[in-house]
């Protein structure tokens, strides 16, 4: 007997899958990539972070890392402004205390999410540095110093 096809998730239903569950499992999230799939997250570069993860084991690690850095991270006030198949871009926020400073940061992200087969071959994401560097850095005004020079 033949197995049911079942229908590949669109990029909108990727992206809203994605974004419900808030990376509240590492591993989860990173099994939505494709094996060859990538995060990438370009302004963290200004940290010294690096700005891309490919494949699902460095996906999971820069998933867990964030979750260790703001253990109450969800995303709320999710929006999906573009949507086809293959293409979905979307808004949504988080507030959440970090625990490197114990100070609460409150991001805006936009997302932009291609799909492949039913997986997320990219996930490019923005943030706002400023937010993130007075969260989470415990000497963020040298830093943000650093950044206005």
């Amino acid at each position: 007997m033949k197995a049911k096809n079942r229908s590949k998730k669109n990029a909108k239903e990727l992206m809203l899958e994605f974004t419900a569950f808030s990376l509240r499992d590492p591993k989860k999230a990173a099994e939505m990539f494709a094996e060859d799939g990538a995060f990438e997250i370009p302004y963290l570069a200004t940290f010294g972070v690096p700005s891309q993860y490919k494949g699902r084991e460095a996906i999971a690690g820069f998933f867990q890392f964030v979750r260790d850095l703001c253990p109450g991270f969800e995303f709320e006030n999710i929006k999906v402004l573009i949507d086809t198949p293959e293409q979905a871009f979307g808004e949504y926020e988080f507030t959440a205390v970090s625990s490197k400073t114990g100070r609460s940061v409150h991001q805006l992200f936009f997302g932009r999410l291609i799909a492949e087969n039913g997986k997320i071959k990219l996930f490019r994401e923005a943030l706002n540095s400023f937010a993130v560097a007075r969260a989470s850095v415990p000497d963020s005004q040298l830093v943000l110093k650093r950044m206005l020079e």
